[in-house]
């Protein structure tokens, strides 16, 4: 038996939690991965987990081989990530996540296109409307958008997209068009759960927080833009998201008023390390240059310092 063998397999069993999901997460079975990690026991003549029925925990000296175990392990991706700067070509397996309502949109596209340049490294996409945990999880970056949280995690600022009030022609032909944020009040808004929305002030240094209502609440963008499409109301989208529609003739923007935008910035979180490896940079880099030049956002200038992120 190798050195290193039953390790992989240890390591993933401890931050899987299981067998189960450790066999998942390594696509391979649970007796396999059982096999492995008792093999490792008895070469190394102790017990690193007392398993039950019902869980599995660490014992003492188990804990304390993870986490030489860990350091070792993430020792050997730097090593990687040094071989794939010599190559100048990223290797390896790119975990990400991604938010749903606007991610599939948004960028999957940048992912793809990506995946196309590097076909070396395998790419893992998440999507989710709620917030990963990066090191619980085990991803390698997210995107998140607007403020960000306090958090120990690192971000890196990609640009921003501009989010706009938009109705069919219906809509506005038979209720009118709002001519400020008060006027809301009086119209049918289409919003996820928290019920607001977000301006920027006209000078651009500062944004609103407005209390809207309606009959129509989706956490999902593509509900919240067929809903607008059918003539139901008002919803706040990104302008890209929203471009089909306008120029099929479903979908109308509120133009021309500049108290109704919002510009949203977007990030990339990555977990706090001493070198970011090969494979992460280089996709910042090529998300950065991508979203600016399809989606038109505001560039923003890197920020490779702790910044607040989402928990």
């Amino acid at each position: 038996m190798g050195r290193w063998e039953g390790i992989e397999e240890y390591i993933c069993v401890v931050e899987a939690g299981s067998f189960t999901a450790a066999a998942d997460r390594l696509g391979v079975s649970k007796s396999y991965v059982s096999k492995q990690v008792s093999q490792l026991e008895d070469r190394l003549r102790v017990r690193l987990l007392q398993r039950t029925t019902r869980r599995l925990t660490l014992t003492e000296i188990g804990e304390v081989f993870y986490g030489h175990c860990r350091a070792m392990a993430e020792q050997f991706d730097q090593a990687e990530s040094t071989l794939s700067d010599l190559q100048l070509a990223p290797r390896g397996t790119l975990k990400l996540a991604i938010n749903s309502r606007y991610g599939v949109h948004y960028m999957a596209s940048v992912v793809a296109a990506f995946s196309r340049e590097h076909p070396g490294l395998s790419v893992e996409v998440h999507s989710s409307f709620k917030d990963v945990d990066l090191l619980e999880e085990g991803f390698d970056l997210t995107v998140r958008y607007g403020k960000l949280e306090d958090s120990s995690l690192i971000a890196r600022k990609l640009g921003s997209y501009s989010l706009c009030l938009c109705a069919a022609p219906d809509y506005w032909a038979a209720h009118g068009k709002p001519t400020g944020r008060e006027d809301l009040r009086q119209h049918n808004c289409l919003t996820t759960s928290d019920r607001f929305w977000l301006f920027n002030t006209p000078d651009g240094r500062d944004t609103v927080k407005v209390k809207v209502a309606g009959n129509w609440l989706s956490e999902d963008g593509a509900t919240l833009l067929a809903a607008a499409r059918a003539g139901i109301g008002i919803a706040q989208l990104p302008d890209f998201y929203v471009q089909e529609a306008v120029d099929k003739g479903e979908l109308e923007k509120l133009e021309h008023q500049d108290w109704s935008h919002y510009e949203r910035e977007t990030w990339a979180v990555y977990p706090h390390s001493r070198h970011l490896s090969a494979k992460v940079r280089y996709f910042i880099e090529f998300m950065t240059h991508y979203i600016n030049q399809n989606f038109k956002p505001q560039a923003g200038k890197f920020m490779e310092r702790p910044r607040p992120a989402q928990p």
